[in-house]
Order: structure tokens, then C-alpha cells, then sequence
């Protein structure tokens, strides 16, 4: 082992000169460079004295301990110089100030036996103070790398990487080293022989970190949420420390008890470390302390306003929870209660989190209190007297009584004051400053808008249900207007024909198609009308049907059947109806001494349908921009305006097109087109439609 632990730090020292020497060509005198460049020097004078002290056995321990100690503090300067983008302040200023001040005290106390001081009369060298301040000094620049890495911009890490990968494992692995050696009482002759080997093969990463940052000139921001983590990391790390050093001597001092001291030491201790983990309380304490003393500025609003915004547009919870939990969390506050504006002009809470005191209370809108938020966006800190002196504009009492009640902030959206949230005293006493208000009356404004957009967004849904029920209306509307104008008819013609055969049947089978109608609309208002089937219908026997109900209006349309059978996919009784709108229309253009003209024929895939009146026609703006408009009609009161809008949109709904071609003066042609199908395969289906019709 003795021969391995000459090579391994003989290794080491060639390794780190050989580093020295390659970042001395490119050094170009920045600082930053020359402090790195020097660190390796002293790396390697450090691994070459202990390999000198392993050949010569003779040198005195604190010699030893003072190249750990050198070779520390020459990393911790490069280190901290990598900060210097940064301006500090606060306990972040004192550790790096501390950890210089501990490895220069220890380098002198590490001197005294050589200064000749170690007298009878004064203490003597004490080899556990050295090692314990060399522990502190890995665990320091542990932290310092973590804060470095996790605080550039993500484009940067590359570069930094393999610096913070290297120094990591040196760091850690001599904590590793001197925490074993002060529990044990001994170095791990393992370990110790491998750390210059470990030490070796760290030199390639370095090299590496210092081609790709030639300047190491870093751009390093801090970030509260690194610096409470990285500073709860080293409240832990030093807690442990003290915990294992306490047990140490607990078991060397105890006697019998010794060792049953150390173990139950130990558990109680991790025990404290959990239950202080998992309170809120101790996070809020620790967080407003470093806020006090490492930044200017008591948030960071980046952070924030994520963190705000990723609230609200979660989807665990409704909306108006998220809202009071987006607000309490701004100020770490555990409780809280939405109030909203209803319909009646009163402030009632809409949401409540660990508040349920609020949920029974209103406020009138027309309170100074509340028109003071409205107006200046007054936020209340219910702890202190009445704003500007005036009793009339202190909160409401009821508020003022809930438990632990702080902060009234106002949602105010344009000027409008559309709710308020009730905040609980924060986990952890702190101040209430001009900071805080510039945050909530921020935040505020922004579950404002959330909380009035989700606000329109329902009412608008309820409108668009209230529009699909004006439309079936108007449908079913329009459908009952064509049947009570064909009972009219009837009965107009019915004194004059009643005698003839033929007109009874037609006056029978226009009552049996009206009944059945008048049936399918109650269905529908009923709401259970189950959609028809689209099933291969003959097209043909459809016309025919259609024309037959409208046989009672005058003129009496003209079809002559094609030579072949064209099949469509539709329902055969919603598509009479379609067909019977446009004939209608076509009926009442051409007046009762004119002409309607169907005709039905093959188009490629189609089957193309011809319903043409010799009427006065429509311009092109007119079909354009008003035929197919719902609600518009030309027949005053004797039109809903939905027919050619309703046949349209079935035809659309089969997959087919309607074409409109109209000449004012020379009449119009409507062009229906459907996609063919194949036959129906029970052949009944035809001759039942042709029996119906």
C-alpha cells in the first residue's frame, strides 16, 4: 500500500501540471483564468508533498493538513470568482467571506507548531479542529458549485458541466474521506490511496471546462428558489455533521450506555430533520429570512408569474379555488375566500380554502370600502387603523372578525370590481410593504381576467343552448305554418269538392301526411326523436310524395319520372319535406297561372334534381347575400325565412350541393344534387313509398 499511495499522488501531481501547463499557453489574463491556473498549480505541489510524505514517513501532521488546507482555499477562490457577475449580498456575501476567513485561520492554526508557540504553557495542536474545518470548507464549495450551475441560462450549462462534474466529485469525495476519518478516529487507507488516482482522472474534465469557457466571463443570475434549496441543503449538511460528531463522542464518553446513546442520538436527530422537512412553517421562516438577506428585491416575479399562471391553468380543482389558492400562495398565506358579485349586486363568496367562516357572509357593492377597492385598487391589511384616518372606509367588520383575517385584495378588470379574496395571516410573521402590494394588485388584475372570461364563456354557452332552442323553434315553426296552410287550403276547397271522390282521397292522404307530421314535431319538442336512419331510398317515388303534398296549392308542379331508377342515402320523409319547401317556393314565385317544372336525371355520380318556376327571378346579390340567410324572407308575415336556409343544409348534411341560377324577369332553377347509392335490397321499400304517396 505504501508504494500505491506514492504512485497514486505522483499521478495526480503529473496530471495537474500537466493541466497547469496547457491553460497557461491560452491563458489571455483574465483574472478568472489566472485564479484556475493557479488553483492546478497548487493541486499539483499538493500531490506532490504528499507523496513526499508517504517516502519520508517523518513529517508532522499539521504540515499534512495544511496542503489540504492551501489546496482548498485555492479552489474556493476560483470558485467564488465565478460569482463575480453576481453582486451578492446578505449571508451569501458572508459564507464566501466566512470560507475564505476559515481556511486562512486554519492555515495559521495549522502553523503554530512550526511558529514555535506549542508551549507548556499554551494549548496544544488538536488535529480533529483542522479536518472538521476542511469537512466545512468541501461542503461550502459543494454548495457554491450547485448555486453556480443551477443559476446560468440552460444554453450556458454545456460549458459549465464538466467544471461543476469535476470539482463535484472532489469535493464529495474528500467529505466522504474526512467525515469516515473523524468518526473512525483513522484515515480509510482505501480511500486515502485512491484519491490521487480519483484526482487524475478529473484533470481531463477541467481542461475541457476551460477550452469551452476561454473567457470565463459567466452571465450567473441566482434564483430564490436554488438559494433556499442550496441553503437548506447546507443546514442539513452541517446539522448531520454536528449530529455525527456529537454521537461520536457521546459513544466514546458513555461507557455501557455509550453505544445505545449514539443510536438513539442519531434517530432522534434525522427524526427532527423530517418533521422540520414537512412543515410549512419552518419553509415559510427560512424563506423569509433569506429573502431578507440575499436579494434586493423580496420576489422574483419571473417565479412568480409562473408559477401564477401554471395555478390557473391547472384543471384539478373549479376555477374560483384556483384563484384564491393563485393569491394565498403569492404570500405563502395558508387560508383564504373568493367573494364574486352575483346578480343581485351583492359580494357572497363564490370559493373558500381552509376559510369555511366566509362562506355564509355577503357584502353590499355599494359599501366605501368596496368602491375604495374599485377606485384605487386599495389593498386592506386588516391589522392596521382605517385608510387615511376615515372609519367609513374600514372593512367590513364581519371580515375583519374571521380568523387570522390579513390582507383584502381587490379583482379589479377595467375599472370594475368584479370579486375580492380574504387572505390568513403568512405561515411566517413578515412585513406588509409597497412590494407585496405592487404584486397583488398585479396578480389581482390577472385572476380578474381569468375569473371574467370563465364568467363570459358561460354565459355565452348558455346563450348558444338558448339559440339552439330559438332555431328549433323556428324550424318546428315553419313546419306548422306549411301544415296549417295546407289545412287551410283544404278547407277553402273543401265546400266546393266535397262531393268529388277525387278530392276526398287527396283531402285523406294531405290529413294522414299532416297527422304524421304533427306527430314527428312532438317528438322532437318532446326531445325524443331519434335521428332518422339514412337508408337507400328511390328517388323518384320521393318527388313524387314531395309533389303530392303540395298538390293542393296552385300551380300543380310537372314531373315526368326517368326511364331508370337513381337511388340516394337519405331519409325518405325528411327529404320530401326539403323538396316540398323548394317546390312551395317555386309555387309561390310563379303565381297561380304559371309553371313548375321538375325534372330528375344522372350527373356523373349524382343524381341531379330540376325544380324550375317561370316567376320574376332573383339578382345575383340576392341569392348571394339573402336566400339562404335564416330568418330573412320577402313574404312579410306569411314567411319564417328558414325554409331554403333548412333544405340547404339537409342537402349539405347527405354530402350533396344545391346550385341556384335565376335571371330577374325569366324565372329561377334550383339544382339539388345527391351522391347515388346502391338499391335498397328489400324491394318492398319502393312500393311501400309509392303507396304512401
Amino acid at each position: 500500500m505504501h508504494v500505491i499511495i506514492i504512485a497514486s499522488y505522483l499521478i495526480a501531481a503529473a496530471g495537474f501540471f500537466a493541466g497547469t501547463a496547457l491553460m497557461a499557453v491560452g491563458w489571455r489574463g483574465q483574472r478568472t483564468g489566472a485564479l484556475l491556473i493557479l488553483a492546478m498549480l497548487v493541486a499539483t505541489l499538493w500531490g506532490l508533498f504528499l507523496a513526499y510524505v508517504e517516502s519520508a514517513r517523518s513529517i508532522a501532521v499539521n504540515w499534512v493538513l495544511l496542503a489540504e488546507v492551501v489546496r482548498y482555499g485555492a479552489w474556493l477562490l476560483f470558485v467564488g470568482a465565478l460569482f463575480s457577475a453576481w453582486p451578492t449580498s446578505g449571508v451569501l456575501r458572508s459564507m464566501r467571506i466566512g470560507a475564505h476567513a476559515l481556511w486562512i485561520a486554519l492555515a495559521l492554526y495549522c502553523l503554530w507548531p512550526a511558529a514555535g508557540l506549542a508551549t507548556s504553557t499554551a494549548p496544544s495542536f488538536a488535529v480533529n479542529l483542522p479536518m472538521i474545518g476542511v469537512l466545512v470548507l468541501a461542503l461550502v464549495g459543494l454548495v457554491f458549485l450547485e448555486q453556480i450551475y443551477r443559476n446560468v441560462p440552460p444554453e450556458q450549462r454545456w460549458a459549465l458541466k464538466f467544471l461543476v462534474i469535476a470539482l463535484g466529485v472532489l469535493f464529495a469525495y474528500d467529505i466522504f474521506l474526512y467525515s469516515y476519518a473523524l468518526l473512525y478516529r483513522q484515515f480509510n487507507i482505501s480511500a486515502w490511496a485512491a484519491r490521487g488516482f480519483i484526482d487524475a482522472l478529473l484533470v481531463p474534465l477541467l481542461v475541457v471546462a476551460a477550452a469551452r469557457n476561454p473567457n470565463w466571463s459567466l452571465e450567473v443570475g441566482v434564483s430564490r428558489r436554488v438559494v433556499f434549496y442550496s441553503s437548506s441543503l447546507l443546514v442539513v449538511a452541517f446539522y448531520i455533521l454536528a449530529t455525527a460528531i456529537g454521537g461520536y463522542y457521546v459513544r466514546l464518553y458513555g461507557g455501557d450506555w455509550g453505544r445505545v446513546a449514539e443510536i438513539t442520538l442519531i434517530c432522534f436527530a434525522l427524526l427532527i430533520v423530517l418533521l422540520t422537512a414537512f412543515s410549512g412553517q419552518a419553509r415559510s421562516r427560512l424563506r423569509v429570512f433569506l429573502h431578507k438577506n440575499f436579494f434586493i428585491l423580496r420576489h422574483d416575479y419571473r417565479e412568480e408569474w409562473l408559477r401564477l399562471t401554471a395555478t390557473l391553468s391547472a384543471s384539478d380543482s373549479e376555477l374560483p379555488l384556483r384563484a384564491v389558492y393563485a393569491i394565498a400562495q403569492t404570500m405563502d398565506s395558508p387560508a383564504g375566500a373568493l367573494f364574486m358579485r352575483d346578480e343581485a349586486g351583492e359580494f357572497v363568496a363564490e370559493a373558500q380554502w381552509n376559510m369555511s367562516a366566509a362562506n355564509t357572509m355577503k357584502f353590499p357593492h355599494h359599501l366605501p370600502p368596496m368602491e375604495l377597492m374599485r377606485a384605487s385598487r386599495w389593498i386592506y391589511d386588516l391589522t392596521q387603523p382605517a385608510p387615511h384616518g376615515d372609519e367609513r372606509l374600514r372593512a367590513p367588520a364581519e371580515l375583519m372578525r374571521l380568523p387570522r383575517a390579513w390582507l383584502l385584495v381587490p379583482l379589479v378588470l377595467e375599472d370594475r370590481l368584479i370579486g375580492f379574496v380574504v387572505l390568513a395571516q403568512a405561515r411566517a410573521r413578515r412585513a406588509f410593504d409597497w412590494e407585496d402590494i405592487d404584486l397583488l394588485r398585479a396578480a389581482g388584475s390577472q385572476v380578474a381576467g381569468m375569473l371574467a372570461q370563465a364568467a363570459d364563456a358561460r354565459r355565452l354557452a348558455e346563450a348558444r343552448q338558448f339559440e339552439g332552442f330559438n332555431r328549433l323553434t323556428a324550424f318546428l315553426m315553419h313546419d306548422l305554418k306549411n301544415i296549417a296552410a295546407q289545412q287551410s287550403l283544404l278547407l277553402q276547397n273543401a265546400e266546393r269538392h266535397k262531393r268529388n271522390p277525387a278530392f276526398v282521397d287527396d283531402m285523406l292522404t294531405t290529413v294522414a301526411n299532416s297527422v304524421r307530421r304533427i306527430g314527428r314535431l312532438l317528438e322532437q319538442l318532446r326531445g325524443g326523436a331519434v335521428p332518422s336512419a339514412h337508408g337507400s331510398v328511390q328517388l323518384a317515388a320521393v318527388i313524387v310524395r314531395a309533389i303530392a303534398e303540395c298538390r293542393a296549392q296552385s300551380p300543380q308542379p310537372e314531373f315526368t319520372p326517368p326511364g331508370e331508377e337513381l337511388w340516394v342515402r337519405a331519409d325518405a320523409e325528411q327529404l320530401a319535406t326539403v323538396l316540398g319547401h323548394v317546390i312551395r317556393n317555386a309555387q309561390d314565385a310563379a303565381k297561380a297561372h304559371g309553371h313548375v317544372t321538375l325534372k330528375l336525371k344522372r350527373d356523373a355520380g349524382n343524381a341531379a334534381i330540376e325544380i324550375e318556376d317561370d316567376g320574376q327571378g332573383m339578382d345575383e346579390e340576392f341569392i348571394r347575400n339573402r336566400l339562404f340567410k335564416p330568418f330573412f324572407t320577402t313574404k312579410a308575415s306569411r314567411g319564417m325565412g328558414i325554409g331554403a336556409y333548412q333544405a340547404r343544409e339537409y342537402v349539405r348534411s347527405l354530402g350533396g350541393t344545391m346550385r341556384v341560377d335565376s335571371t330577374p324577369g325569366e324565372g329561377t332553377l334550383f339544382v339539388i344534387e345527391l351522391p347515388l347509392a346502391e338499391p335498397a335490397r328489400d324491394p318492398t321499400a319502393t312500393g311501400a313509398l309509392r303507396a304512401a304517396s
